[in-house]
Order: C-alpha cells, then structure tokens, then sequence
C-alpha cells in the first residue's frame, strides 16, 4: 500500500518542484479553453511567488503525484479561491484523503467559495466527486479571433 502525504508548498518549495510541477501545470491550463487563453504555467508560477496563490501538492510515496492551484479573489467583498489548475495521477485517491482538509483551510482563511471553470466534460466529475454544487455555462467569444460575422 502506498503511502500518501499532502503538503501546502512554499513559493520557495514550488521554485523546487517547479521541474516536476510546470508539465501538470501546463496540462491543465492546455485542457481548460478558458484557461489556455488567459494564463499558462509561467503565469502561474509568478502567482505562487508572489503569494497570489496557494498550491497543495500530493505525494504518492514521496514522489509528486498531482497537485491543485488556488487563486485567491474577492467578489464584492467577498472572499474566495478558483481552482486554476488541477492535475496529475490519482487525484480521486487524494480528493478522498485531503480535499475535507483543504476545504476546512479555506473556511479557516474566511473563504466563502470554491469556483471553478472547467470544460464541459469536467463539470460533472467537479459536481460528483468534488462536491461543487452550482453549476453554468461559462460562455467566451475571443474578439482576437472572431470574424465579423453579423450574428441573426
């Protein structure tokens, strides 16, 4: 049996790992259309220096196994974190051992909510094992790309 840890990274610890982090980083931003327009893992990188956001790390017998980045925000006044990135292996292993502990350090920290802008194809996985419990179209035109079609 293998056995799991879990810790909050140090922007310094993420300097470390960033080797092992910025490919789970990159996918992730590459798997999410919204994402991949407006930031990649450099971005998210900068972020953690600069204590804009929060990562937790999981470790599968010591080795780095997946990972979720938080983006701290306030929406008319109030508190809350989007998940930027989630990614690696086993990450139902980890949701079933960490993400209670997670939730419980963002209530702690006076987080009032979690978003999230997933593909599609993901909603339903965030909404059945994550425990999300809204849910909409997050819709974008690009107006870098779009053609000047009249819209009927």
């Amino acid at each position: 049996m293998s056995a799991l840890s879990i810790e909050m990274l140090t922007a310094q610890r993420v300097a470390e790992l960033w080797p092992q982090l910025e490919p789970m980083f990159q996918a992730a931003c590459d798997a999410n259309p919204i994402a991949k327009d407006e930031f990649n893992a450099g971005d998210i990188f900068v972020l953690t220096q600069l204590d804009l956001a929060a990562v937790f790390a999981g470790f599968d017998d010591g080795e780095l196994a997946c990972m979720i980045a938080l983006q701290f925000n306030n929406t008319n006044g109030h508190k809350g974190v989007d998940v930027i990135a989630m990614a690696g292996r086993s990450l139902l292993k980890f949701r079933t051992a960490y993400w209670n502990l997670i939730l419980d350090w963002l209530r702690a920290n006076a987080v009032e909510f979690v978003d999230a802008y997933v593909p599609e194809k993901l909603a339903r996985l965030y909404r059945q094992k994550f425990g999300f419990n809204k849910s909409c179209a997050y819709v974008r035109m690009n107006l870098k790309e779009s053609s000047h079609e009249q819209i009927c």
